[in-house]
């Protein structure tokens, strides 16, 4: 009698524990766990510093298991080296986010998986930065100052890009009739902007210096439907001002 309780007992906790295997491989091995991802719904937030030595023009932010980077949170406004901007992201269960933001020079620098219910706080010094798509590969360009004034500074900047950047004229400008080569490394769409002598300035957007070698910088040039091709003489009011400080001495 007693042996067969005893056997009785040892088959009701071998069903038992059978029962409690077949349970436990039934969970999936994440269940039970906290999901690093998420965590209590609550207003998110972070503080972006700009660490680095160029403006940042716009910063994305978005959960790390979304596909697309969402709006601008900068929108016109920029933050400059040494700065810093709160962004209030919306109240989320979501822990993980990624954040990139982009340069004046449109270069761009990301960090992914910031767990934002643990940190409120991302820094960007331009130590990982990357360029602008096309960035390295040079371009040269000889323009060609076919207007009545000498040029002093010229820019080129990305299509993109929301800052002229640096001048590529820096040791010297184009005198009337002259013409100089400038190298640009980038992407083929750019925009160009000349400044004159008188502080004037005219620009034109859309230029593909990959189809383009030479460009005359002379009257109706911003707003031609193709653009100008240099000419081998400087036109008359160019030639004229080129002589407006000299005396004519006329016959009695």
């Amino acid at each position: 009698m007693r042996r067969a309780c005893r056997q009785a007992r040892t088959a009701w906790w071998h069903t038992l524990y059978a029962v409690a295997v077949a349970v436990l491989l039934a969970v999936p091995a994440h269940a039970g766990g906290p999901d690093p991802d998420q965590g209590p719904p609550g207003e998110r937030e972070v503080t972006v510093f700009n660490h680095g030595s160029r403006p940042i023009n716009e910063i994305y932010v978005s959960p790390q298991t979304a596909d697309q980077w969402g709006e601008d949170r900068l929108g016109e406004r920029t933050l400059e080296p040494g700065a810093f901007l709160r962004l209030h992201l919306g109240r989320t269960r979501a822990c993980a986010f990624d954040v990139k933001i982009i340069y004046d020079d449109a270069g761009r620098e990301e960090q992914r998986d910031v767990n934002l219910c643990r940190t409120l706080q991302v820094a960007f010094n331009g130590s990982t930065a990357t360029a602008a798509p096309g960035i390295g590969v040079a371009h040269s360009v000889t323009l060609v100052n076919q207007s009545a004034r000498p040029i002093q500074q010229v820019f080129i900047s990305p299509a993109e890009a929301n800052q002229w950047g640096d001048d590529h004229l820096e040791h010297g400008g184009i005198s009337v009739a002259g013409r100089r080569g400038v190298t640009w490394r980038g992407d083929c769409n750019v925009d160009l902007r000349v400044v004159f002598e008188n502080r004037a300035a005219e620009e034109r957007r859309g230029i593909d210096l990959c189809a383009v070698a030479q460009l005359s910088i002379e009257p109706g040039w911003t707003t031609a439907d193709a653009l100008p091709e240099p000419r081998t003489e400087a036109p008359a009011e160019a030639a004229a001002a080129n002589r407006s400080d000299q005396i004519a001495i006329l016959p009695p």
